[in-house]
This record gives C-alpha cells, structure tokens and sequence, in this order.
C-alpha cells in the first residue's frame, strides 16, 4: 500500500486539503463505503461527512459514509459492542464507592469517552494507551500514592467490569486490535490529527493500513502538546511515508510567523517544514502586566498554560464590562440574560413568550408576585404575554426596572449586567473574548491573542526535563492570533516560556 504523510502547519488548510482528497477519490469512482475517514472527534468527523453530502448530494449520510468516526467509533462498530456494555457515569461512581475512592465524571463531547478526575484511574488508562507495563509506568509517573494501592485499585477495576460484563473505551480499542479481521477493508484511509494518537491507536492505524490501499495520515508534530495524556507523536514522526508538507499558512502573520519559527528551531525531535505566512505583517507587542492591554474592542483569544493562572484576568476582564466566555460558558449566563432581556421588552410594551416569562418569573423578587402564581400553573405555554395581562391574571406586582425587579439574580451578576450596558456591550449574539488554556485553544484562533508567558510549576520542571513539549505549547499558542500578539512576560522568569 502507498502512505503519504501531510504535515500541516497552522492555518495551512490541513482539513481542507484531506477534504478534497475524499472529493478527488469520489470523482474517481472509489465508493464511499471504500473510504475511511477517521479524526480525533466525533464533530470533525462529522463535518468530513457533511462536506462529502454537500458535493454528492445524492449520497445517505448513514449508509454511503460507514466509516467517517473516530477510531473508538470504529472500534464500537467492528467488534458489535451496544450502549449497555459501555462504562457509564453510573457505573464509574458505584466502582469508586466499592474501591473507597474520590471520583468526578464527565461524558464530555465524545462518545464513549467518560472521563474521571480521579488521578489513579487516569494513570492506569495512560499506561494502556501508552501500551506500557503498569509497574514501569507507575515508577516513571511518580505518584504519591504507594503502589500496593496503586495495583490495588487496578485489579478493582478490572474485577468490576468483569463481573459486570462491561467495558471501557480502552477497551473498545484493544478488542478490535485482537480481532483485526473484523476490520473494514478499504481503498483509501485518511486520518486526521495525527500527532494525538496514542499508542494503542496507532497499533490500530497499522491494522487499519494492513487492510487499506492508499493512506493519508495528516497532523503537525510542532503542534503535538497531549503527550501528558498519552499521545505518542514518535510514532507519526517515525512512521513511513512519502511527505507533503502545506506550506502556506491562510492565518499566521508574518512578524507572528517569525517569532513563531525562532520557537519551533528549538523542538529538537520533529519533521522539517518550510510554510509561509499570510501577506499580512501584523503585529507582536510584550507587556510586563496584562492590564496594559486594552481588549476592549475587537475579536480576542486570552491565553495562559494552566487554567488557574486565568483566574486573576477573569476578574479583570469582569471589571471592565466586558463579555467574555471561559470554558464554554459564558460570563453570564443566557438564561439570566433573557430573563433581563425579556423584562425590559415587557417594560417597553412588547409581548413575550411563555418560555421567557417563566424565565422572568425564575428571577423575579418573591415580593413582586402574588401567592401561589411563581409556577405559572394556569399560563397557556402557547400564548404571548405582556406586562398588563401577567398583572392582571398571574400575579404580577411591579414594572421596576429589572435590577430592582429581578432581585432572584444575584447582586454580582447585577452589577456586572449593568456595567455590561452601561458601556453599551452587545450582551447577546458571539462572544468577542475568549478565556482558554493553550490546549483548550488548540485548533481554535482570533483576530488578537493575548498570551501569558508564566508557567505553573509542573510545567516550570517539565522544561528542565522535556523542553519540546514545553515548547511546543508555546508554538500553538503564538501561532492561533491572525492578526497581532500581545505577549505579558512572566513574573518569574525562571518560571516562564522562554522567548
């Protein structure tokens, strides 16, 4: 079979160029059924899927493209595993309750990953993608916790699923690879984000080529930053291939592109790659305090390596007036806002809808409802309302305006609301700021970045002991502004990126 590596620096259109790959093969009367599709989340596998619909509309989403989904996906399909035989919270938190462990779950975006907070389990699944001893791993991970409870909770957990005739998303993987027969046999495989592939997905990547005709493996080693949670991008540097190398950036600047490339020289272990910037110059400032920069206007990507070192500008972005959003969620929340939003049109004698009224009501200070009318039990859920009718038939007491009214909301969130229209903020509609960790933001990019260069102490000794990833990091974050970088220097220098 005939491999091709495609390295695609950031912005290079790495997505775009593997979608006109399936186009290509399609015009070329390969099958849609013939080609596999696989990306590191269920969402970019699904807009593989809607951009193929979308040039042959004739073609079922369903039935024509089996194989565009993550290899968990696949993995799911292949061996013939159904939802009951999949780890669910439910289950994770009765295990923890017999294992006399502290667990927190999240089902996430993807599907059958659920994800714990609890650092033992999370140990014990890296050493299997990782494809390591558990004794080797536990010896290198150097944990706290003594390995006679360490191999204890192991055995736990291997025993629960057992005994409940159960598996995990690990799971799904290692079963496929012992039966690789069950397999599709295809004409072309294309695999997106390569560099975050672990171990044990690259075992199946190898069955996958075994049973494949052509293969596009496609990602950027520079940009590799999940190694702490066992993607192994040694194993895409290594693998065999001719090479395409996409060498024009549509989103890096030029002076962010030069700062950019004095980083990457740094990265000893990766694959060569010239790319040029966009025909833009932008613009690359250095700040000693992040309340230099005035953010206040334009499209903005707030950045820092660890999540707590956020927390200090999330009050002073707040203090602003200023919108923002922080791990998804908003700085206020949309309920709030349309509770606001719905009083003051009802203020100005607009009708609204049942579902914002029961909104208002959520918030409204009991003092301005009559007994008995907060649940709305008598309200047509169908109907419109406005100010004089909600006064007339369902208890309504007050027209204040809606920070006198709305006292449900706390006094926080009202003074932030107010200082957001005072300063004439457009409270609905895209959030202008985004609050992220560099690894949240991978992927993700904005007119204006701000980054910060401090680094916690974990990632302080990790660029004594493996500069390239520390560095790396720092490359993805630069490399997400299309338009200026306004870098604040560390605190600390010994505790910072280095420029």
């Amino acid at each position: 079979m005939s491999v091709r590596k495609v390295f695609g620096p950031p912005g290079s259109g790495k997505t775009t160029f593997l979608l006109n790959v399936v186009e290509m093969e399609l015009d070329n009367g390969v099958p849609p059924q013939k080609i596999g599709y696989f990306a590191f989340t269920r969402k970019a596998a699904n807009e593989a899927k809607e951009r193929a619909i979308a040039k042959f509309p004739n073609l079922n989403s369903e039935l024509d493209f089996p194989w565009f989904r993550t290899l968990h996906s696949l993995a799911y399909r292949c061996i013939g595993a159904t939802t009951k035989d999949i780890m669910k919270p439910e289950h994770y938190l009765e295990f923890a309750k017999q294992a006399g462990l502290e667990i927190s779950v999240d089902t996430g975006e993807e599907e059958f990953v659920v994800r714990t907070d609890n650092p033992i389990l999370n140990e014990i699944n890296i050493a299997r993608i990782r494809g390591e001893d558990l004794r080797t791993h536990y010896n290198r991970s150097q944990m706290s916790i003594e390995w006679f409870h360490f191999e204890y909770v192991e055995r736990a957990y291997r025993h629960y699923k057992n005994a409940n005739s159960l598996i995990d998303f690990t799971d799904l993987l290692e079963l496929v690879l012992h039966e690789p027969e069950r397999l599709p046999k295809l004409e072309v495989l294309i695999i997106d984000e390569s560099q975050d592939l672990s171990r044990l997905q690259w075992d199946l990547v190898q069955a996958l080529c075994a049973r494949s005709q052509r293969a596009f493996l496609a990602g950027d080693d520079d940009q590799a930053v999940y190694n702490w949670a066992g993607a192994d991008v040694k194993s895409f540097l290594n693998f065999s291939g001719e090479i395409t190398v996409l060498q024009q950036s549509y989103r890096v600047p030029a002076k962010v592109h030069a700062l950019a490339g004095d980083v990457v020289k740094r990265i000893r272990h990766r694959q060569p790659k010239t790319w040029l910037p966009r025909e833009y110059i932008g613009d690359v400032h250095y700040y000693n305090d992040y309340e230099h920069v005035d953010i206040s206007h334009g499209d903005w990507l707030v950045m820092a390596s660890t999540n707590y070192l956020l927390n200090d500008l999330h009050g002073w972005i707040k203090s602003q007036g200023l919108l923002f959003e922080r791990q998804g969620q908003r700085s206020i929340p949309e309920t709030i806002m349309a509770a606001v939003l719905g009083w003051e049109s009802l203020r100005k004698g607009k009708d609204i809808p049942f579902q914002i009224v029961r909104l208002v009501y959520k918030f409204l200070g009991s003092e301005f409802i009559k007994r008995g009318f907060k649940q709305l039990k008598d309200a047509d859920q169908e109907a419109l309302y406005s100010l004089e009718i909600l006064k007339e038939k369902h208890g309504l007491l007050t027209d204040a305006i809606w920070h006198e009214a709305l006292t449900k909301i706390g006094e926080d969130k009202r003074d932030y609301i107010i200082a957001l229209l005072r300063r004439g903020t457009r409270i609905t509609g895209k959030i202008p700021i985004k609050l992220s960790t560099i690894h949240g933001a991978k992927g993700g990019e904005a007119d204006n970045v701000l980054l910060l260069m401090d680094l916690s102490t974990k990632f302080a000794k990790e660029y004594e002991k493996n500069p390239d990833d520390v560095n790396r990091l720092l490359y993805v974050g630069i490399t997400r502004a299309r338009q200026s970088l306004h870098i604040v220097l560390p605190k600390n220098e010994q505790k910072g990126f280095k420029i």
